[in-house]
């Protein structure tokens, strides 16, 4: 009787550490598209269920320990790539509102002024990039990517306004080669 109770309470805590690793696998999945806030409760939710297994951790198999021990790692190791993309997004906002200016935001861009956009992004490029690292390089890369895409939301461009839009894209890259080529 005593073998059969035990079996089973290795088995409810076994099934204890799988439903944790299952829900720490679907809280770390596709962690750009968590907002703060809710990151905030999976977070103190982590914290509770740690808190729950800690206590039931001497009952562990050697085998269970380890892999309890890794699966909170590896929150953990997810944890910090959170906090870094929260900093990489902040970063990345600074910098549009530096080289965008007045279209930093999505919605103030339209059809008719996409090429302004662009133009103003060369303008401040060409007035920073003397004393940019790779890493500002980057960062202005990404700021050109995110309005490259957005410009891609405006169907029909006239060819003259895109032939521009080229002409300063082209210019980014040329700008951005010979200068961190020179590093």
């Amino acid at each position: 009787m005593l073998g059969a109770c035990t079996a089973t309470r290795e088995q409810e805590i076994e099934g204890d550490v799988n439903e944790f690793r299952s829900w720490v696998n679907t809280q770390t999945n596709k962690l750009e598209e968590r907002t703060e806030e809710d990151w905030k409760r999976t977070k103190e939710d982590f914290k509770r269920r740690t808190e729950e297994l800690d206590r039931k951790q001497e009952s562990f198999s050697e085998k269970l320990k380890a892999d309890y021990q890794q699966i909170k790692a590896d929150f953990k190791a997810r944890e910090r790539e959170r906090d870094k993309l929260a900093v990489d997004q902040a970063q990345l906002t600074k910098w549009e509102r530096d080289l965008l200016g007045q279209y930093a935001n999505g919605t103030s861009l339209s059809a008719d002024n996409v090429e302004e956009a662009y133009k103003n992004f060369m303008s401040n490029v060409r007035a920073r990039h003397k004393t940019w690292d790779q890493q500002d390089w980057n960062m202005a890369a990404s700021v050109l990517d995110e309005l490259n895409q957005r410009k891609e939301a405006f169907d029909e461009l006239p060819d003259e306004t895109e032939v521009r839009i080229k002409a300063l894209q082209m210019e980014f890259v040329a700008l951005k080669e010979s200068e961190t080529a020179n590093e």
